[in-house]
């Protein structure tokens, strides 16, 4: 026994508190239990989560603006290299060449797109599209 009850046997009424002492250990361990048991149940919980999590597609479709759909949308339909140009495709937008600089930037970070090289002396810079570029204009019905 603890030492509480080893106070209480001197003192008078002593087996009555001894029994609620008892009683108040009983409802101890039994929380002690139920705490052990909702922790495991946590743990089940998070863990189902993260499995749960890792099957949500991770796609950074969301995340593209209306410009930058229309840059992979120029990019699909375009035919020839030339057209995939940086400069080429700002004047065909009507975007500043930063600001097409930035759409690319976004598509190459989702995945979408790449640059293939160019002629750097002319300042000629070329993109390509990936398949989850074409992916994304296809099933995201973009055209």
């Amino acid at each position: 026994m603890g030492s509480i009850q080893d106070l209480l046997q001197e003192v008078p009424l002593a087996a009555v508190l001894r029994e609620r002492v008892a009683l108040a250990d009983q409802k101890y361990e039994a929380a002690l239990r139920d705490v052990e048991q909702l922790q495991r149940k946590v743990a089940a919980l998070e863990k189902e989560n993260a499995e749960l999590r890792a099957q949500i597609p991770q796609t950074k479709q969301a995340d593209l603006g209306d410009d930058t759909d229309r840059v992979l949308v120029h990019m699909f339909r375009a035919r020839q290299l030339e057209e995939r140009d940086v400069g080429v495709m700002a004047s065909a937008l009507g975007m500043e060449r930063g600001v097409m600089q930035y759409h690319l930037d976004l598509l190459r970070e989702a995945g979408f797109a790449e640059s293939t090289g160019g002629n750097y002396v002319l300042h000629h810079t070329y993109w390509a599209l990936k398949p989850e570029g074409r992916r994304r204009v296809v099933e995201g019905k973009l055209i």
